[in-house]
């Protein structure tokens, strides 16, 4: 019998794993909301084009790393008009929900080195992140990934996160005009690198075929792919993510993995879907700004007959993903300067924010770009419950969960969960035979906590380390995950 040791982490509630049987209740998921615009890419050397955003919680305040980029075309759709290439840029923020640009004096731009810009020769983008590995030397602590010399991954290092030089080749098997994220996870005392490759007719061992990267409207499929490393220097043999056997292929521009910072076993990414909907151009002439439209599809198909979307996928090992096929994140409503290739891409990472609403618990801010292609690219704030990008959702009429045998430490169990005034949760644990154990029954919980106590009649620790399992019964609830923790030691 499997026995699923989960110590005191907190199990978020994001798919099926710690199910043994379910009736009436689905895994659900749930999308952010706006909150504000976090920064407008508005400076001579960012433009419509500005994207490919990294947040990064550093010392106690947000540092955002973006690429500045102006690219348009002329009225009669020929040839570029307004352009500049990419600038790799630096903002910094206290509360996580506006961003202020720092004076880097790096890179002149006409004739100043009054700006953000950090980097001016990356062709297309680069990752940043900090590398949390206690080997790593000081010299090396932050660490970018960018597309470069030969169409192959760079790696570049930096002490403070602001001055960067390019050290050596990493890897040269994917096709990195995307962003494609790292990070070491200490408990698998190892890195991760999620990448981008291509699939498909035009393609050679995962990278572009000459000439397929511009393609008008060709059969690549572009896909994510993951390598391991203990050392940073050498790297397992990639493997594309493996999202199960009934799973559609989906092109996805980005993959975004990385580790939930409130549950460190769980991946959790945020993929671009890219779509080229050419054979459905009847909705062209409807869609916003026809005119601006016209001028791209003309200059460079897919430019204006492609359009993004983001996803959401979860994983337990880095390789499985949980991939829904429903979008977490669309365009919106028509507003006039929407509905295009590179919108509704979500900056990589998450901030956990004080709420907006006065005595409501802190949040977890997302940000997404928008009015791609067409304006200033905008930075907007969305918001979500702490866990909430899934629940165990049951309606009404009363569902039942009995999880796996289980094995938890801890003293207490705090579950974050939402209820309507009629709707209830209610835990009950059983021994190894299915039977309730007297004493741990919670009752009929009711409410809306991301951190509510449950109450037994007898001592938990007394369970801890023996073979349990969760009977947890619902009606109009969301739970959306539970942990088993010690209490606090005073003295």
């Amino acid at each position: 019998m499997e026995i699923v040791n989960i110590g005191s982490r907190r199990e978020v509630c994001w798919d099926e794993a710690l199910m043994d049987t379910c009736e009436g209740v689905r895994v659900e998921m749930h999308r952010p909301e706006y909150r504000n615009d976090a920064l407008v890419c508005d400076e001579p050397w960012e433009g419509n084009c500005s994207g490919y955003f990294v947040l990064l919680p550093d010392g106690g305040q947000f540092r955002l790393y973006y690429r500045g980029s102006q690219w348009d075309v002329n009225e009669d759709g020929t040839g570029i008009g307004t352009h500049h290439p990419a600038m790799m840029c630096v903002a910094e923020s206290k509360d996580g929900k506006t961003f202020k640009r720092i004076n880097a004096g790096i890179c002149a731009y006409w004739g100043s080195k009054e700006n953000n810009i950090l980097l001016d020769y990356i062709r297309d983008n680069i990752y940043f992140f900090k590398d949390t590995n206690p080997d790593c030397p000081p010299s090396s602590r932050y660490k970018g990934l960018a597309e470069h010399e030969g169409s192959n991954l760079w790696l570049f290092e930096s002490a403070d996160g602001v001055h960067f030089e390019k050290v050596r080749l990493l890897c040269d098997d994917g096709a990195y005009d995307s962003m494609n994220v790292c990070f070491w996870d200490q408990g698998e005392k190892q890195y991760y690198l999620f990448y981008r490759g291509v699939h498909g007719e035009g393609t050679v061992d995962g990278k572009w075929a000459p000439g397929q990267g511009n393609a008008l409207h060709n059969t690549v499929i572009r896909d994510v792919r993951v390598r391991t490393s203990k050392d940073f220097i050498t790297w397992s043999e990639p493997k594309m993510l493996d999202y199960g056997p009934e799973a559609e292929e989906m092109e996805l521009y980005t993959n975004q993995v990385q580790k939930y910072y409130r549950a460190n076993h769980m991946f959790i990414g945020f993929p671009t879907r890219y779509i080229d909907r050419y054979q459905d151009e009847v909705n062209f002439s409807q869609l916003p700004d026809w005119k601006h439209r016209q001028k791209l599809i003309r200059f460079k198909g897919r430019s204006g007959t492609a359009f993004t979307d983001a996803a959401i996928m979860t994983s337990r090992d880095g390789l499985h993903f949980r991939r829904t096929d429903e979008a977490f994140m669309t365009p919106g409503i028509e507003r006039g300067s929407n509905w295009y290739y590179g919108d509704n891409y979500l900056c990589y990472g998450m901030a956990e924010t004080a709420s907006d609403i006065p005595g409501a618990p802190n949040e977890i801010s997302m940000y997404m770009g928008v009015d791609y292609r067409v304006k200033p690219v905008t930075l907007r704030r969305y918001v979500i419950r702490l866990d909430g990008f899934f629940s165990w959702r049951c309606d009404y009429k009363p569902g039942k969960i009995i999880t796996k045998p289980l094995h938890f430490d801890g003293e207490t169990l705090n579950v974050n969960f939402a209820t309507s005034a009629l709707g209830f949760v209610r835990i009950r644990l059983l021994d190894q035979n299915g039977s309730p154990i007297e004493g741990y029954d919670s009752g009929r919980l009711f409410g809306d906590s991301v951190d509510r106590e449950v109450i037994f009649k007898k001592a938990l620790a007394e369970l801890a380390g023996k073979m349990v399992r969760m009977e947890i019964t619902m009606s109009d609830a969301d739970l959306y995950s539970f942990r088993f923790e010690h209490l606090p030691k005073f003295g």
